[in-house]
């Protein structure tokens, strides 16, 4: 196996002391998980970091001793079967503050789990263990086992990192692959039990990647705008305070969008934002867009005039009014009432679908001296905007 030929020379060229600090370095990393979940309000990767730190302690202080020797075995198991378990559990858990009134019951969960483990491992409950472990041997060992780890327990770990692969293809939720790693993490620890560095190794990368996700979807919390997934004012701000030399801004508006909304509802309102802004990031000429707010959007050009600029966002302005946006529309229908009836009209909701055009207006303009601030390009951009709108909207004015 991979780890069991490159992991151990790693280790083996290190000091004492500097094998003893990459020991505790996963204690290190998933303590910093916690308490940066708890300031950024991701308690499901907290939850992981502290699942993956209970089980990595318990793997250096229990399980270090061979697995025949009193209730190391069962120790073994219940880990391999209940760490993917909770690492699973709360791929389907909403989002929660770690430590919060709200997260209570799950924290009530793993106190369970780690009550019931301390009490079997309770030197007078060795007698009960070596009878539990004895009355499922028929189950998980079976034949042509090749490892410490039965196959029956090595199909399930297989499944939970299955589940949690199949959710990342599917949803859009970055902590997704944090949990993803951490499964990969736990079953090849198990699988690999009995290499000396595997669980250090293997854990530490989890908690780095259980890092690198919290600190991932914070800054997608402050500069990605959560509604169209593209950047947002902030990220703006920020990137036209850095700029210099030559450049162009663009401002778009979707034309009529409040009328758009008043008529059809917020929700197909929300469907127009997200079409276009999916439309806009295909821009070409190396254009950054950006949420403004409500219905405008910008976009940054570096290096390239208004006039550069005009063919690009014409492009983006024919995708959008040729895209064939469909919405679907309760009409109400009531069926007549029959002679000599009460009046019992029955009313019938029926949907029909209907394709509409959605347009946007475009105002760009350049940076036009060294004293020019981006502030006064966005306001020169905002004017051409609505003289856009003022010529028949569905247009570009540079």
């Amino acid at each position: 196996m991979f780890s069991g030929l490159f992991l151990p020379p790693f280790f083996a060229v290190l000091s004492t002391e500097q094998q003893g600090m990459l020991v505790e370095l996963p204690n290190i990393l998933f303590m910093l998980v916690i308490v940066l979940s708890h300031f950024f309000k991701q308690g499901r990767s907290g939850f992981a970091a502290l699942l993956m730190l209970v089980a990595y302690n318990v793997i250096q202080q229990r399980l270090q001793t061979p697995l025949a020797v009193g209730s190391t075995l069962f120790e073994y198991y219940f880990l391999v079967l209940l760490l993917p378990a909770n690492l699973v559990l709360l791929l389907f858990l909403p989002e929660r503050a770690l430590f919060s009134f709200k997260a209570l019951s799950y924290h009530a969960i793993f106190i369970v789990q780690i009550a019931v483990f301390y009490w079997f491992i309770q030197p007078e409950q060795l007698p009960l263990v070596s009878n539990l472990l004895t009355a499922i041997e028929p189950w998980i060992l079976v034949s042509g086992d090749v490892s410490v780890l039965p196959n029956i327990l090595l199909g399930l770990l297989i499944c939970a990192v299955l589940i949690a692969a199949i959710l990342m293809l599917f949803r859009e939720v970055s902590s997704d692959q944090a949990f993803l790693s951490a499964l990969l993490a736990s079953t090849l620890t198990v699988v690999e039990f009995e290499q000396q560095w595997i669980s250090a190794s293997m854990f530490t990368i989890s908690a780095i990647v259980l890092l690198f996700s919290i600190l991932k979807r914070s800054h997608e919390q402050a500069f990605i705008d959560e509604l169209t997934r593209i950047p947002g004012r902030r990220a703006l701000n920020i990137e036209l305070a850095q700029l210099s030399g030559k450049y162009s801004i663009a401002m778009l508006d979707i034309d009529r969008f409040k009328k758009f909304n008043d008529t059809y509802g917020h929700d197909i309102g929300d469907s127009v934002l997200k079409m276009v802004a999916s439309q806009l990031a295909t821009v070409k000429g190396r254009g950054r867009v950006f949420r403004y707010g409500g219905e405008e959007f910008t976009i940054l050009f570096k290096g390239k005039s208004a006039l550069d600029c005009i063919g690009y966002l014409n492009d983006i302005r024919l995708l959008v009014a040729d895209y064939p946006f469909q919405i679907r529309q309760p009409v109400e229908r009531r069926e007549p009432q029959e002679a000599g009836a009460k009046n019992t009209d029955s009313c019938q909701v029926e949907f029909i679908e209907k394709t509409v055009k959605v347009t946007i207006s475009i105002g760009v303009a350049q940076r036009r001296s060294s004293t020019t601030s981006p502030d006064e390009v966005i306001i020169a951009a905002d004017k051409l905007l609505y003289k856009a709108k003022e010529s028949g909207r569905n247009q570009v004015c540079a």
